[in-house]
């Protein structure tokens, strides 16, 4: 055997491949001088690739035990040359992967059978490089090297789909050459020079316009110069987190920011130290128009009051709807002066109808508070607040109009906000109460009936008038609960007077324009009029005509349900508001009761009187009972029954009594009133 490998030593160590001869079992019994060069260049450890090594150990303990059958088969000379890999593990711990070509040698019976075992270089890959090429071309995201110079020499799959090209024709380009407008995308240049100067990991996030789409893009500096790049197309997550802002900044509706964007601006212009001025703008009769159309038609109406205050406030000024039927306008204004000037302006959107589809036309009115910033408010929130309580202010004057925040006005606010507070609050410890005034039958002078009149003793305010706490407890939206409460304490009464006096009082209860369009309004009141014995034809439901209410499905339905109970219906303050007539006609009305103003002209205005008369007529010619209120002269009297209006309500008989004072004068004296006018 040693003559035989002396004879082929000159051949073998001159091939200029690697080559290893193996034995029948699998030991390696020669190397030549290319195969120690190759086991260097890959830092291969010697104790698998040298002299004596168990070539076959290597293969099992990497489970190639096909490798082992095919190399058999050239040992055994059954066949004459096989391809085969071997895994052989490298001083770094990592396991390098080569291909060989077999052979058989020695084809002599007498000599023991060995393989030649050539290197096939073109197929020398390193386990670690085989894994990391397979991960970046199944990788999601984009990848490419650069050197550098921003050379191109590397690009995986998903990277040719995302920017749309074939590697082979930007590799060993200029990145910048190859995706000119990615150049001009400031934070990506700046990022991939600063990592490579400082040799820094940079993450851009960037809108590619050529592309259309957002990349989140990562750069690697890398050991040998250059840099690896990660990118990913996040234009969905991006229109997600647009989508999210949207709805937590801007208002679904109308696409003005809302109170939490708002907020945001406001801290803005506060930011700026510069004088600023608040509008604080509500719709006044939103509610209605819902009321009497749909919440399409108001929504309408919102939609395009926000277009026209946008269209206002171009970018210079910020506007937003805050909540409902409000929004808020925001406006730099060293000049306070010419804050009602451009309120006026505000206002003048309102001055023509609104225009929906098939030729309906809407007017909308508006109030609007002002509140300037230092000059009224030294935070955001007082200075919202300063501008809502001028808002409120301006409700009270006829149409659209506006007022601007002063101290007074928050004195109000602050009256006003202890009333609401006590309305939240237990109300029969909040001493609500309720007085009565007679309607005397001006032919027998007897009592024929009463009117409720909601009383309130404030705890810190003391004695309300019922105008300040219901228009309060209404924009409030406690006004529900309060009305069922002073009901369960009239009804309670009436049930006491029922048992002590015998006595059934016909008793008038004013019910506002939201109870009487609550779906529930007329179950409630049968069913506290069931629990406490209360028969229909002893309540009377007067309508405020004055308050803002006219035609709906709702309150018509509500009216109806309770004329056919036998409950009263009447019209209170009639003549002194834009809808009396159409109350007449709209709803089921049996009695009307004339305003104070009218009457008090009696003697006095001759063209007072004839209207007068007009109404007292045009009620018996509907069949309506009349009752005349503010009486309070003899005359009066003289005129009201001369025209044939028999019932009164007024100071000349009584004015609002306490519980004690009217069951004592009315049912435990029973008085008569003698009428001799």
């Amino acid at each position: 055997m040693k003559q035989q490998i002396n004879l082929s030593e000159e051949w073998f160590y001159a091939a200029t491949d690697p080559l290893i001869v193996i034995d029948d079992k699998g030991k390696i019994i020669q190397v030549n001088q290319a195969w120690e060069k190759a086991c260097l260049k890959y830092n291969l450890s010697k104790e698998w690739t040298g002299i004596g090594s168990d070539y076959f150990q290597l293969s099992r303990q990497s489970g190639n035990q096909n490798e082992i059958r095919a190399l058999l088969a050239v040992l055994n000379k059954e066949q004459f040359t096989v391809e085969t890999k071997q895994h052989f593990p490298a001083k770094t711990g990592d396991y390098i992967s080569l291909s060989f070509e077999a052979i058989p040698i020695n084809f002599d019976a007498s000599f023991p059978d060995y393989a030649l075992l050539l290197q096939k270089p073109t197929s020398i890959h390193s386990v670690q490089a085989i894994s990391a090429e397979s991960v970046l071309e199944s990788m999601t995201e984009g990848f490419f090297l650069i050197d550098h110079q921003f050379t191109l020499f590397y690009l995986n799959d998903v990277a040719e789909r995302i920017v749309r090209c074939r590697r082979e024709d930007v590799i060993g380009r200029n990145l910048w050459e190859s995706f000119p407008s990615a150049k001009s995308i400031r934070p990506l240049y700046e990022g991939y020079e600063l990592a490579l100067k400082d040799k820094v990991e940079v993450e851009v996030e960037t809108f590619f316009e050529s592309l259309d789409t957002w990349f989140r893009v990562k750069a690697y500096p890398l050991a040998i110069g250059g840099l690896a790049v990660y990118f990913q197309d996040i234009g969905k997550q991006k229109q997600a987190e647009i989508t999210l802002t949207q709805y937590a900044y801007f208002d679904d509706l109308t696409g003005l920011p809302n109170r939490r964007n708002l907020i945001q601006e406001g801290l803005s212009f506060k930011g700026q130290e510069k004088p600023f001025s608040m509008y604080f703008i509500n719709l006044d009769n939103l509610k209605l128009i819902n009321t009497l159309h749909d919440y399409n038609t108001g929504n309408q109406i919102l939609k395009m009051v926000a277009e026209k205050l946008r269209a206002m406030a171009g970018e210079q000024h910020k506007v937003g709807r805050r909540d409902g039927d409000n929004f808020i306008y925001l406006r730099c204004e060293p000049d306070y002066a010419n804050s009602s000037q451009f309120a006026e302006k505000i206002l003048a959107v309102f001055e023509q109808p609104f225009k929906l589809g098939n030729f309906k036309t809407i007017k909308v009115t508006a109030s609007i508070g002002i509140a300037h910033f230092p000059h009224d408010a030294e935070t955001l929130d007082q200075l919202v607040a300063n501008a809502e309580t001028a808002m409120l202010e301006a409700k009270k004057l006829k149409g659209s109009s506006y007022a601007i925040f002063n101290p007074s006005i928050n004195e109000k606010r602050t009256r006003r906000l202890l009333i609401e507070e006590e309305l939240t609050k237990d109300l029969h410890e909040s001493g609500f109460h309720f007085a009565l005034q007679p309607q005397i039958d001006g032919n027998s002078g007897q009592l024929i009936g009463a009117e409720i009149l909601s009383r309130w003793a404030h705890p810190v305010l003391g004695e309300l008038s019922p105008l300040e706490f219901i228009e309060v407890a209404e924009q409030a939206g406690t006004i529900i609960p309060l009305t069922y409460h002073l009901l369960t304490e009239v009804f309670k009464k009436m049930k006491e007077w029922e048992s002590r006096y015998g006595r059934h009082i016909k008793t008038a209860v004013n019910m506002t324009p939201s109870l009487l369009s609550c779906p529930t309004f007329f179950d409630i009141l049968t069913e506290m009029m069931e629990q406490y014995g209360i028969l229909p034809e002893w309540i009377e439901i007067e309508i405020t005509e004055q308050a803002e209410m006219t035609y709906s499905e709702q309150t018509l339905e509500n009216l109806l349900r309770c004329k056919a109970n036998g409950i009263s219906i009447a019209i209170d303050d009639f003549g002194t508001g834009f809808s009396m007539i159409s109350y007449l006609t709209q709803f089921p009305v049996n009695k009307i009761k004339i305003d104070k103003c009218f009457v008090q002209e009696i003697g006095k205005c001759r063209k007072t009187e004839a209207v007068l008369k007009s109404l007292i007529h045009l009620a018996k010619s509907i069949e309506c009972e009349l009752i005349a209120e503010g009486v309070e002269r003899p005359e009066e009297i003289d005129f009201l029954k001369n025209n044939g209006c028999t019932v009164y309500q007024g100071y000349l008989f009584d004015k609002p009594l306490t519980i004690e004072e009217f069951e004592t004068k009315y049912l435990q004296e029973n008085y008569q009133f003698s009428i001799e006018y």
